[in-house]
C-alpha cells in the first residue's frame, strides 16, 4: 500500500466493530492517503465490512485476529498470553513496519505493557506516558501528561515527562520556550509528595526548560502553562472529572422547561461556545516517549471520535513526533 497506513485495533472499546469499521471509512473519505490495515475476528466484523461496502476495497486490509484483549484482562496476562490478539497484532504492525502508527480504544494497560515490549522506548526515557492536548481559553492547548499509563512515578520519570511535554509543545503547537508546571495540591513550594517536589528540584536546575513551578487542578484550562505534568493515577482522575463535569453541562443545557423555552437563544450561544470543550474533540491520546506512534482512543467513543484518533495518529506520523523527541534528546545530553 502506498501512502500512510495506519493499524486499527477493531476489537478495543465498548462498541468494538460497531464503531471502528464505520470509522474506517469516513477516515478514508478524510484522508485520500490514509490506508487501513484492520485487525479483528473476522467472522465478527466481516459483516460491518459488507455493510460499509468496505469489502474488495484496495485501501483496507482486513487481517484476522483469533483473540481479543479484554477490558478487564491483567496486563502481564495480555502481554504473556494475547499475542493472536488485534491489539497486539495492530502494534505488532508498527514494530515491524507494516504501519505507520497504531490505534486502539482497548485496556489502557495492556496497549502501554505490549507497546514498550514491542516498540520499546526512546533512550533516554524510561517509561513512556499518554499526553493529550486539553483546550485552554487561549485556544492554543495545553499539553498534559500522564494520563494513565504510569500510576507511580518518581521525580526523574516526572522531568522526563516535563521535557518530552516540552517538545511536544515547541514542535508540535509551534509554542516558543513552553511553560512547564508540575501538577500539586497548591502553589506554594513547600506543598507536594516526595516525587513532586523531587521533579520540581530537577526542573529548577534544568537551564533548557522554562518551568514555572506548581499548578492546581483548577489552572488545568487556565492558560496558566503550556505543559502539565503529573503522574498517571493524578493525571487520569483530572481528566475524566473534566470529562463528566462537560457532559453535566452539556445535559444541563440540553434540558428546558417552558421557561426556558423563552431564553432558548441565549442557551444556544452558551451551548456554541462549549462547543470546543467537547472531550470526544479532543478523542486520541498518544504514548509519548516509543519509538513509534501509537494512540490510545476512550474507550467509550462513537464513531466521529475514532475518526479523530486516527486522524492524530496519521498526523503524528506525519510530524515525525517520536523521531523529533529522540533528536532533542540528544541536543540536549550534548547542551
Amino acid at each position: 500500500m502506498e501512502g500512510i497506513t495506519v493499524a486499527l485495533d477493531l476489537m478495543g472499546g465498548d462498541f468494538g466493530p460497531r464503531v471502528s469499521v464505520p470509522a474506517i471509512k469516513q477516515a478514508l473519505t478524510f484522508y485520500s492517503d490514509l490506508n487501513v490495515l484492520a485487525f479483528g475476528k473476522e467472522d465478527l466484523v466481516l459483516d460491518f465490512f459488507r455493510k460499509e461496502k468496505l469489502v474488495g476495497n484496495s485501501r483496507v486490509e482486513l487481517i484476522n485476529a483469533v483473540d481479543v484483549v479484554e477490558g478487564n484482562e491483567n496486563p502481564k496476562f495480555a502481554l504473556r498470553h494475547k499475542r493472536q490478539s488485534s491489539m497486539w497484532m495492530a502494534i505488532e504492525a508498527v514494530s515491524t513496519k507494516k504501519a505507520m502508527a497504531a490505534v486502539s480504544a482497548g485496556n489502557t494497560g495492556a496497549m502501554v505493557a505490549i507497546a514498550n515490549h514491542l516498540l520499546g522506548n526512546i533512550p533516554g526515557i524510561h517509561r513512556s506516558a499518554l499526553v493529550k492536548v486539553l483546550p485552554t481559553l487561549n485556544k492554543k492547548g495545553t499539553v498534559f501528561l500522564d494520563l494513565g499509563a504510569n500510576l507511580h512515578c518518581d521525580q526523574n520519570v516526572l522531568f522526563q515527562f516535563a521535557v518530552m511535554g516540552s517538545i511536544l509543545a515547541s514542535d508540535y503547537l509551534n509554542i516558543e520556550n513552553p511553560r512547564i508546571a508540575v501538577l500539586n495540591v497548591g502553589r506554594e513550594a513547600i506543598k507536594g509528595t516526595e516525587a513532586i517536589q523531587g521533579a520540581s528540584a530537577l526542573l529548577n536546575q534544568c537551564n533548557t526548560l522554562n518551568y514555572i513551578g506548581f499548578v492546581e487542578g483548577n489552572d488545568i484550562f487556565g492558560n496558566v502553562a503550556d505543559v502539565i505534568v503529573t503522574d498517571g493515577f493524578s493525571g487520569n482522575v483530572a481528566l475524566k472529572t473534566a470529562e463528566g463535569l462537560y457532559r453535566v453541562i452539556e445535559q444541563r443545557l440540553s434540558g428546558y422547561t417552558l421557561l426556558h423555552k423563552l431564553l432558548k437563544p441565549i442557551k444556544y450561544l452558551h451551548k456554541k461556545r462549549i462547543t470546543d470543550m467537547q472531550p470526544d474533540g479532543y478523542n486520541g491520546s498518544s504514548l509519548l516517549g516509543l519509538n513509534g506512534v501509537v494512540v490510545k482512543s476512550h474507550g467509550a467513543a462513537d464513531c466521529n471520535a475514532l475518526v479523530r484518533a486516527i486522524a492524530q495518529a496519521r498526523s503524528e506520523y506525519l510530524n515525525r513526533v517520536p523521531e523529533h523527541i529522540a533528536d532533542c534528546l540528544i541536543k540536549l545530553k550534548g547542551a
